[in-house]
Parts: C-alpha cells; sequence; structure tokens
C-alpha cells in the first residue's frame, strides 16, 4: 500500500531520484551488506538535516522486493513517502559499488571484489549484474517516472531537486515542476551527461536554477585539460545561474553567473567510513539551503556538512540517529571560504 504522508499538504522540499539496497565495499576493504539507500534517499535526509519533519519527501517509484519496513523509517526521521509510488512489476533495486582510494569506484562484477578480499559473494547480490550504460536505461524502465501523471500535491511548494536519474524522467519531471509553479530547481545529472548532445544538455540546463555535476560529470562534457572554472563557467552559460562542482575530499566550487565569482568550499570535517551519497547529501542540503537563504555559498556549506554526516557511516539514515545533530549543524555550518 501507498505509505501515508506525514501531512495533508505538500513538502515544501521534494527529492527525485531511486531508492536502492546497496551491497558496497569500501576504499579500505570493509564490505557492507543490505544498506537502505538510493540517490533520493540520501539526498532526502541531506535536506532534513537543515529542515523540520515533514517539510522533506521523495518522489521515487518503488517495486514489490524492496524491504518492507524501510519506507517507515523514513517517515520515523519526518522525511515524507506520499508520493513513493509502488508498482506491481518486479524490478532489480539492487546496487553494488567498490569504492577505491583516489575517489573512484566499480559498480560491476561484484564477485572478484569479495573474491579478492577472502569473502564470500552475499546471498542477496545472487543473480546481480550491472547492466552497461545503454542497458540501464531499459533495466530500470520499470521505475521511470512521467511528470505529466504526478500528482499535483507531489509539487513542492519551495524546491524541487532532481537526483541522477534516467532521462526522459528528468526531462518530464522538471517540466513538472516548473508547470506546478515550483520556485526552485537543482539538478544532478545521471549518467545521461555523457550521452546526450550538447544543445540537448542546454536546453535542459536553462530550466534549472542551480546544477551540481561532480567534476569528473563535468569532464565528460569538457575533457581533462578545461579548468574548473571554465568548466563551470561554460555550464552556467545562458543557463542556471548558480553552478557547482563537487570535488569529493576538497569540497566543492560555486560560481555564480551574474557577478562571475568563484568560491571554493572546503569540505567539512569527517571521519570517514563509507562516501556513498556523499554527493547527493551534498545536493539535497544545497537545495534546501538555496531556498532559505538566497545565497548559494551558505547553501553549499550546508551540502558539505550534510556530506561529512552520511560518510561517517553505512547507508543514509544513521546521520538522523544522531541525537546531537543540530548542535553539530551549529557547531560545523562554518568553514572558511576563499576566492579562487
Amino acid at each position: 500500500l501507498p505509505a501515508i504522508p506525514l501531512s495533508n499538504r505538500m513538502p515544501d522540499f521534494i527529492c527525485l531520484g531511486g531508492l536502492r539496497i546497496d551491497y558496497l565495499i569500501t576504499a579500505d576493504g570493509r564490505a557492507a551488506s543490505d544498506i537502505f539507500g538510493g540517490n533520493a534517499t540520501f539526498a532526502a535526509v541531506g535536506a532534513r538535516l537543515w529542515s523540520d519533519p515533514g517539510q522533506v519527501g521523495i518522489l521515487a517509484k518503488n517495486g514489490p522486493d524492496f524491504p518492507k519496513g524501510w519506507l517507515a523509517q523514513l517517515e520515523s526521521h519526518g522525511i515524507d513517502t506520499g508520493c513513493v509510488l509502488p508498482i506491481a512489476e518486479p524490478v532489480d533495486q539492487r546496487t553494488f559499488f567498490s569504492h577505491f582510494a583516489d575517489g573512484s569506484r566499480d559498480e560491476g562484477n561484484p564477485a572478484s571484489h569479495y573474491r579478492a578480499l577472502g569473502l564470500p559473494l552475499p546471498d542477496g547480490l545472487s543473480g546481480y549484474a550491472q547492466p552497461s550504460a545503454d542497458a540501464q536505461e531499459a533495466s530500470y524502465r520499470p521505475l521511470r517516472i512521467d511528470g505529466a501523471a504526478v500528482d499535483k500535491s507531489c509539487w513542492p511548494s519551495r524546491a524541487f531537486h532532481c537526483s541522477p536519474i534516467d532521462w526522459e524522467t528528468t526531462l518530464s519531471c522538471i517540466a513538472g515542476a516548473r508547470r506546478a509553479g515550483t520556485p526552485q530547481i537543482t539538478l544532478d545529472p545521471g549518467l545521461w551527461i555523457g550521452q546526450r548532445s550538447r544543445a540537448e544538455i542546454d536546453g535542459l540546463l536553462r530550466q534549472c536554477d542551480a546544477f551540481l555535476p561532480s567534476e569528473a560529470e563535468a569532464r565528460l562534457l569538457f575533457g581533462p585539460e578545461m579548468s574548473r572554472q571554465e568548466m563551470a563557467r561554460r555550464l552556467a552559460g545562458d543557463g542556471p545561474p548558480v553552478v557547482v562542482l563537487k570535488l569529493g575530499s576538497e569540497g566543492s566550487l560555486v560560481y555564480q553567473r551574474e557577478s562571475d565569482r568563484f568560491i571554493s568550499i572546503p569540505a567539512a570535517p569527517a571521519r570517514a567510513v563509507d562516501v556513498t551519497g556523499a554527493g547527493d547529501a551534498f545536493c539535497g542540503a544545497f537545495a534546501v539551503g538555496l531556498s532559505k537563504t538566497g545565497d548559494p555559498v551558505t547553501a553549499a556549506r550546508w551540502g558539505g556538512v550534510a556530506a561529512s554526516f552520511v560518510i561517517e557511516g553505512f547507508g543514509a539514515l544513521h546521520a538522523l540517529d544522531a541525537t546531537s545533530y543540530r548542535e553539530r549543524i551549529d557547531r560545523e555550518a562554518r568553514p572558511q571560504t576563499a576566492d579562487n
């Protein structure tokens, strides 16, 4: 049955994306299985760290094999699941990651990674095969969302964040949010950034208020030689007024087109355990910060703090379990910045 929303009004903030069952190996060789993940989950947690119960919701589709009770855990943490759409068609929502010290990761051939550690393949990964980028489009087709069919109550009153998802869902849902009058739209690109034409991407970016790719994703468009500053400037073009390059352990680079200004935001201090979802949590917190303050630099600081919370454990929800997280936010949301 569909989850019961926390309230009868639309959330202030909605994070679009996927709900996943994660299996992962950290860069230092620790394995974790059957973890509640997915970019929509991590983004919503990042947003929830900076908002009140019921302000943040998730827009996603969910198959019949997803663990029972996980959506209830989101609700217990104040994240609205009324726009998580159940589907009857079986779909594989498992994801495998093996992280490396240089920040890269491998999402294929999990058996070889477990074998290298002397560990058996987890039972939950039996039959798992990471499809190619093109095959992934078809493999996850049941999870696509048509923005024109989304109930009006699922368009947020303040900000809509689009996590990495297929091109068709991205296009239709950003268009749907615009039609609904959502005042702020932020976008984190999916696999499509390396597959669509520059004209198609530019057309999409013109509908966004902020674009938040990783440096690696930006380089799929511009190659290895271009500076970070020039990539951000070109992505803004005549499109989003704000571009933020996510730089992993280096933090982020914020570009504001109107002033042609670059600000480097260092990463917030953290005791890193698992970096999965850090970028998604950054984006969710950034969306809330930009909406609440109107300042992309402050929003990026909020994003960095959210990312630091998430990487200190496995999965997304542990960041909301700490009883002192409000106090930590007040303490940690003041990193120094430097003009670049």
